[in-house]
């Protein structure tokens, strides 16, 4: 890698930057949840149907979209219990499989606001968990060792908190495993809500076991989680942005809305020109201009000391770059200079791959996004890490053949940030030996949230959801399939077709031959009982 200084002065904005006609405008938060593309912000907008269904006497369905059965399409679906499969062919090998939801964990506590008028308010919640332990009893029916590499998946993200990650054990003894990560596992809507291939603005997660079945089934997807992800080794021009602040802080602190504001020109045909750090842009793809902000932050910022600012740049290089400081009142493109604080730029070469890395081991990067709880995250390398902003990149990003809209225009904040919030598939990987002629249990463990929806009769009646696959995924040979509840005195279970019925004292059930079983249960709250 080869550096130089670059110190440009600062000089007054060429007429043509302040020509507003023919520019597209983006502002963006300081986080990167905002939905855009093209020229203009997109916003959500959920609609919400709301419909009754009969089903075969198992009552009426409650919310999320009409035409549904129980059990099925969530607004917030948490996936389904998933069976253990393998990676390698375990003929001779028999399965029989005992899950149980337990629920002692769903229980209510005390939370409170402060309204209108100053005054804290009290109300009853409930967690809305379960903690399900998946087991299988392994027999061997040869005469020889079997050895395989079991994989146990859950539904999650590389964001999902390591307790909320399968704890396994064979012979009742807790075993080493390695997590191995699946693809993004949702798709994209409008700036409606609406699935859409064509206008992928906001992100869309899956909804029902139905969109597993589809994701899964194949075995493709488990095949790409444990495949080595792509490189990023395109070599580029860096422009990297340091803040002096000329001020005493105190001073800074007290300015309104200090900014950096870039300019440049460049050819769209012959340069693709991404971006870290800015948070307000405008270009015009005609004239070939962008000018693009990165607020500056004060003391009192997460990120005030580590404020990474990059222009990277793919192909020819950009010309007529111009830095400009400014503060006070107004939109970003029209406050005044200030030289209040300062811009060093730092020009060098690079690899694409080799940038996003400084970017992702920065401080400022780990503090913004994972800094609440031990996550997935913390399980693999940033090498590792890289490698999955590289499949996104390839498959979404601005380095796929059809990149989504949602990250049309070169804003890598987006992207590498998403990259760890996306639903995915994870697998827990681990090995196991069952000796000729023996049996061996496997036991996993996982705390899991209900599926639930925001609106809709489900959300007015307190229901939520719990569901398991019994084939999906799986190659394994299961004889037996059984299911029980556990700790159900807070709780009622409005439908199932699992054959539960509590009053009556069953609990404990075998399974038959359907893909799917689920429950919509409901807190009892005090007046109930």
């Amino acid at each position: 890698m080869k550096s130089e200084k670059i110190f440009e002065a600062l000089t007054e904005i060429e007429e043509k930057y302040i020509d507003e006609a023919k520019t597209e405008k983006i502002r963006f938060g300081k986080k990167h949840f905002w939905r855009w593309a093209g020229g203009a912000a997109a916003c959500i907008v959920i609609a919400i149907a709301v419909g009754i269904v009969n089903n075969g006497g198992l009552g009426a369905s409650a919310g999320g979209g009409t035409n549904r059965e129980p059990g099925s399409d969530y607004m917030s679906y948490a996936g389904p219990a998933f069976p253990l499969t393998t990676l390698e062919n375990t003929e001779g090998l028999v399965f029989e499989r005992n899950i149980n939801f337990d629920f002692s964990p769903y229980y209510t506590y005390n939370e409170s606001y402060e309204d209108g008028n100053g005054e804290t308010v009290y109300y009853d919640a409930w967690k809305n968990e379960a903690i399900i332990s998946d087991n299988y009893t392994v027999t061997n029916t040869t005469d020889e060792d079997k050895t395989f590499t079991a994989v146990y998946p859950f539904a999650g993200n590389i964001s999902t908190a390591v307790s909320r990650i399968p704890r396994i054990t064979v012979d009742g003894k807790e075993v080493e495993t390695e997590i191995k990560i699946g693809p993004y596992s949702g798709g994209f809507a409008s700036a409606w809500g609406d699935d859409s291939e064509t206008e992928r603005l906001n992100l869309s997660s899956l909804e029902s076991w139905d969109e597993y079945k589809t994701l899964l089934e194949s075995g493709e997807y488990l095949k790409d989680a444990i495949a080595e992800n792509p490189k990023m080794d395109q070599q580029v021009k860096v422009y990297s942005f340091k803040i002096e602040y000329n001020i005493p802080m105190a001073e800074f602190d007290e300015i309104d809305n200090p900014d950096m504001i870039a300019t440049f020109d460049y050819d769209e045909e012959k340069t693709e020109v991404f971006f870290y750090g800015f948070n307000g842009m405008s270009w015009n793809s005609e004239e070939g201009w962008v000018k693009a902000s990165s607020y500056i932050p004060k003391s009192f910022n997460t990120d005030f000391e580590n404020h990474p600012i990059y222009i990277i740049v793919m192909g020819e290089d950009i010309d007529n770059i111009n830095i400009r400081t400014a503060a006070g009142e107004g939109s970003w493109d029209k406050r005044e200079e200030t030289d209040a604080f300062g811009i060093v730029t730092e020009k060098y070469e690079s690899t694409f791959g080799e940038v996003i890395y400084e970017i992702i081991t920065s401080g400022s990067y780990k503090n913004d996004y994972f800094e609440y709880e031990h996550t997935v995250r913390d399980l693999i390398s940033d090498e590792e890490y890289l490698g999955y902003v590289a499949e996104y990149m390839y498959a979404y990003g601005q380095l796929s053949e059809d990149p989504a809209e949602r990250y049309g225009r070169g804003r890598l904040d987006d992207v590498i940030s998403e990259t760890g919030y996306v639903s995915r598939v994870l697998y827990v990987t681990f090995k196991v030996t069952v000796p000729a002629g023996e049996t061996v249990e496997i036991g996993t463990t996982t705390i899991r949230e209900a599926s639930y929806d925001f609106d809709g009769e489900r959300h007015e009646e307190d229901m939520e959801g719990f569901d398991m696959v019994t084939k999906l995924g799986t190659n394994i040979n299961i004889i037996e399939q059984s299911a029980s509840v556990s700790n159900t005195e807070g709780i009622e279970i409005v439908y199932n077709n699992f054959g539960f019925d509590i009053p009556n004292g069953i609990t404990d059930v075998i399974l038959g031959e359907e893909e799917h079983y689920w429950m919509e249960i409901r807190k009892i709250k005090a007046e109930e009982n």
